[in-house]
C-alpha cells in the first residue's frame, strides 16, 4: 500500500503478503523523505479486536521495520487498519492503511 501525506510518500508492506492471522509478520515502512517519531498501531476496521502497537526499529532515516502478530476473526473476513503517525519538518502527520488478513487472492 502507498499513501501520500503532504510531500511524504509512505509505503506500507507486510511479509508474508497474504497477512496470515496468528502468525509472525514483518512490517516495513518506507518513506520518500526522512521522517522521525514513527509510531504504528493496528486496529480492526469493522470490528473491535483491541489495539495492537507495533514496535518499529529505524534501519535508516527513511526505513522502519517491526514485527507483529494479530488474532484471527471467526467471520473469516477481517480488515485491519494500520495507523502510522510520524514527524516531518517538526510537524506531526498521520496516514491510514487498510489491509485484508488471510488474503489468499
Amino acid at each position: 500500500c502507498v499513501k501520500k501525506v503532504g510531500d511524504v510518500e509512505l509505503t506500507f508492506r507486510l511479509s508474508p503478503g497474504s497477512a496470515p492471522s496468528e502468525k509472525p509478520l514483518t512490517l516495513q515502512l518506507l518513506s520518500s523523505m526522512p521522517i522521525s517519531n514513527v509510531q504504528i498501531r493496528l486496529e480492526g476496521r469493522d470490528m473491535f479486536m483491541g489495539v495492537i502497537p507495533v514496535n518499529v526499529k529505524q534501519t535508516d532515516e527513511m526505513t522502519y521495520i517491526g514485527q507483529l502478530v494479530y488474532g484471527s476473526c471467526s467471520s473469516g473476513y477481517m480488515v485491519w487498519r494500520g495507523f502510522v503517525s510520524f514527524s516531518v519538518n517538526g510537524e506531526t502527520k498521520t496516514a491510514v492503511f487498510d489491509f485484508l488478513a488471510d488474503d489468499n487472492g
